[in-house]
């Protein structure tokens, strides 16, 4: 191989040979990262950093290529004992190890820093490779360890112990014999002039999401078996194999629970079938005033505020569109726009904007219930208020997985996909924000924005976001209230 291989390259031909040969022949079939994956990029490296801070006396190896190579040597030369971002290169790889930490045996301790929470196969697979690498580099290797976050007893403000170390060598060192054949392997698929023919399948995005799904799935019709609601994969892979993709593919008897046959009698009838009883009763049990409520929330791995474990959710911003029983709708809606802690801030105008009696309509309940249950806990002084918002909680996602099933839904009951069907004049497509995930990037990003102009703009884009959330809810109850009117007037 005439280019040193990364890291990055041999756990993409872990993952998918295809992938592989795509990153290295064609990088330009990669579907640009969002600003929501560039987060994650991002939140890896403060985590990274911060895991540097454990190790006060390390040395940091900077620069690319040959030159990170070279100041590696030197620095081992001149007696470092601990590196981070280490330069190594053996047998047609190129590897950066996170961190490295000189023993009293004189042997290095090799670990590397990860966001998760717990040990995956991959990292095994990660740190073998480095292994390799390193031993055949020369270096004397001892333990080989996995940091990783702590979302067990780690608590803000006390982050002592924010990180686990877990000693895998073992698992390593059973990988290692492996590594050649693989090494091997991947140069003759990389020699190849024509891109390899692998079929799609889970392994698209597991462990990580693959940025060539776009370009692999183009030929997958929009109406596919991929959208027939919790069908397992080991069915959708013999699908797959069989060249069936399109739904009109699907053999007539082909076994499918009751609502995958729902959804599946609706494609093929190109109808939706409706439980307008069933709707009508549901809506029966609403109380005026009617709350449309939607929470934003974010889940850094490092922890910020007082109580808060790694990863765990708080909001950062709700809106709520209130339906009166004369007809008329109120919005009010509350955003945090600093860095200090958003929920004393969120919890005293929910006090205010929510009333003490009327239904509080939600779209995927468990989301807003548990956030409203953590406030609970966390600000005792407001869990009256707190948990009787609560128990007041109407899934509006439940009509459509139970009573309303529409093949334009493409198997999916989430509002992104509901909302274009029932009310297609309302949509997300204008928006600067179109998503939950893009949403904490932006949050992130405004809180510490110091342009005013690019705040405003940012605060802006936040505030339409969580509104349209709310505002769809309001029009999706009013289609099926209309359609509730209908059938009770046959």
């Amino acid at each position: 191989m005439a280019a040193l291989l990364t890291k990055s390259n041999f756990m993409s031909g872990l993952q998918c040979l295809k992938k592989l040969w795509l990153e290295v022949q064609e990088p330009h079939q990669a579907t640009a990262l969002s600003p929501a994956q560039q987060r994650i990029i991002d939140q890896g490296e403060e985590v990274g950093h911060y895991a540097r801070q454990q190790f006060p006396n390390g040395q940091l190896i900077v620069g690319n290529g040959n030159e990170a190579l070279q100041a590696t040597q030197d620095a081992i030369a001149a007696g470092a004992l601990c590196l981070f971002e280490a330069a190594f290169s053996f047998n047609g790889l190129f590897i950066r190890c996170d961190i490295l930490w000189k023993t009293p045996a004189a042997t290095w301790e090799l670990i590397e820093v990860k966001s998760s929470s717990k040990v995956k196969d991959e990292h095994q697979w990660d740190l073998a490779l480095q292994k390799y690498v390193l031993i055949g580099a020369g270096l004397p290797i001892g333990a080989t360890k996995l940091m990783h976050i702590n979302t067990q007893t780690c608590c803000f403000s006390d982050l002592a112990d924010l990180f686990v170390i877990a000693d895998i060598t073992e698992e390593v060192d059973q990988l290692l014999p492996a590594i050649p054949n693989k090494l091997e392997h991947f140069g003759t698929i990389l020699t190849e002039n024509l891109e390899p023919t692998f079929a799609i399948g889970k392994h698209c995005d597991n462990p990580n999401p693959c940025s060539f799904t776009g370009y692999c799935w183009q030929h997958v019709p929009e109406i596919s078996i991929f959208t027939i609601p919790r069908l397992d994969w080991k069915k959708k892979e013999a699908l797959i194999g069989q060249g069936i993709l399109a739904i009109a593919e699907l053999p007539s008897k082909y076994p499918l629970s009751g609502n995958q046959r729902s959804y599946v009698n609706s494609v093929f009838s190109g109808q939706p079938i409706v439980d307008e009883a069933a709707i009508t009763a549901s809506l029966a049990e609403l109380v005026y005033p009617i709350h449309f409520f939607d929470f934003e929330a974010q889940n850094p791995a490092i922890p910020r505020f007082d109580g808060l474990k790694p990863y765990e959710q708080f909001p950062f911003q709700y809106s709520c569109h209130i339906l009166y029983q004369n007809g008329h709708v109120e919005h009010r809606e509350c955003l945090h726009t600093d860095t200090s802690d958003p929920r004393p801030h969120l919890i005293a105008a929910l006090t205010e904007d929510v009333t003490a009696i009327g239904s509080v309509i939600v779209y995927h309940q468990s989301f807003e219930a548990s956030l409203l249950r953590k406030l609970a806990q966390a600000f005792p002084a407001y869990a009256i208020h707190l948990e009787s918002i609560a128990t007041r909680l109407w899934d509006l996602e439940d009509v459509f997985k139970k009573h309303y099933k529409h093949p334009a839904f493409r198997g999916s009951t989430s509002i992104k996909n509901v909302l274009p069907v029932l009310v297609p004049d309302l949509s997300y497509k204008a928006l600067n924000c179109q998503r939950g995930d893009q949403a904490q990037a932006i949050w992130d990003k405004m809180i510490l924005c110091s342009n005013p102009n690019q705040k405003a703009q940012l605060i802006a884009d936040l505030k339409a976001y969580c509104q349209l959330d709310t505002l769809a809810m309001v029009e999706l109850h009013n289609a099926l209230t209309q359609l509730a009117s209908k059938s009770a007037s046959l």
